[in-house]
């Protein structure tokens, strides 16, 4: 596979630590979050293989250009719009959150206004970069994040404040029946090879999926899904875990690194967090203003030689962002990403149906 499928799959895996998905697992820890991260596991690598394969047969094509090709446009335009709202509800929930963690933890007395528009100028600008930069800028993020984010679960794994009693009390919930909203949540961390559905374009290469990329993938999921769930736990407590609105920031807060230059983890965290937060906003809403792109291409904003409409999509975007965050609450957030996340099922139905659909059109 191309190493930026893998970037996409592995940075939506770490970036779902600064999503709502670590506290609605953590706030089922009781009652099913266990069996339902281990079955999401199962579910996810079956997704990213059939999503994989499918656009392996189209080598250099997106969603856009293979439904105009092979489907109709009562089926393209629809189909269109659904994955536009999908994309940039999933930029926005983590648009906001970033915005709560840095109000809690590091600018208390800022302007929440003042935050998030110094976040969403740098994602304008982002997210109007041709694919191929945004794909460059994926490259750097994470090539930074891989020393960052060993440091950080290496000291999280040695700490002293790690109870692993606390862990085991978590784990002897394996026998209770999953549950929906854990499961879709927690599912929500493979979904990042989906964005193939506009960067496919760019993968020039024929692409191959192998045995042993399915394993590595396999292998960094279970880290990342088991880790988001059991790490806040045995730093935190597993009776009180459902107290903490940023359960991952609280438990790396917890941690300090004596000989370190840097004496709290958190801000080790923070970085990760603010890096990948970043590239994870921008990646979502560009593939969300791409899609709504192909649909809507307004004449009238044409002047002279250039086209301003991609312009307007991204400020509506930004100014939807704006709004929300500053209308939410932290309670709020939690509750509204539920919603989205068990409407992921859906969105998984209609991406696959989309599939057979041009396959057909395309075997025709």
């Amino acid at each position: 596979m191309s190493r930026f499928l893998y970037y996409f799959i592995f940075i939506n895996m770490l970036a779902t630590i600064t999503t709502p998905v670590p506290r609605l697992l953590l706030l089922r820890a009781g009652d099913g979050a266990l069996t339902a991260t281990l079955l999401s596991i199962v579910a996810g690598v079956l997704f990213t293989y059939i999503t994989v394969s499918f656009f392996i047969q189209f080598t250099g094509q997106d969603i856009i250009e293979l439904l105009t090709e092979h489907t109709s446009s009562w089926i393209r335009i629809p189909v269109t719009l659904f994955f536009t709202v999908m994309w940039f509800l999933a930029g926005t929930i983590t648009l906001v959150m970033t915005v709560f963690l840095l109000i809690t933890f590091l600018t208390p007395l800022m302007s929440i206004y003042t935050i998030t528009l110094s976040i969403l100028v740098t994602v304008f600008f982002g997210v109007l970069l041709k694919s191929k930069s945004v794909l460059y800028t994926l490259e750097i993020v994470f090539v930074l994040s891989i020393p960052v984010g060993t440091i950080m679960f290496f000291k999280l794994f040695t700490s002293n404040e790690l109870d692993f009693d606390q862990v085991r009390l978590a784990l002897m919930h394996i026998n209770t029946l999953p549950d929906y909203t854990a499961f879709t949540s927690s599912t929500f961390m493979f979904i990042g090879c989906a964005n193939l559905i506009v960067f496919n374009k760019y993968l020039k290469e024929k692409q191959y999926i192998s045995k042993w990329s399915l394993v590595m993938i396999s292998i960094f999921g279970v880290f990342m899904i088991i880790n988001s769930y059991l790490i806040p736990i045995g730093l935190s407590g597993f009776d009180q875990i459902d107290q903490f609105l940023f359960p991952w920031t609280s438990a790396a807060d917890a941690v300090r690194m004596k000989f370190g230059f840097i004496e709290r983890v958190v801000f080790i965290f923070m970085f990760l967090f603010v890096t990948t937060s970043f590239v994870s906003i921008i990646i979502h809403w560009h593939v969300a203003y791409k899609l709504l792109l192909s649909v809507f291409r307004w004449k009238f904003l044409q002047i002279k030689q250039k086209n301003y409409t991609p312009y307007l999509i991204v400020l509506i975007f930004c100014s939807i962002g704006m709004w929300v965050t500053s209308q939410i609450t932290q309670n709020q957030l939690y509750e509204y990403s539920k919603y989205y996340y068990n409407v992921l099922p859906l969105f998984v139905a209609v991406l696959f149906l989309s599939m057979l659909a041009i396959k057909k059109g395309a075997a025709s």
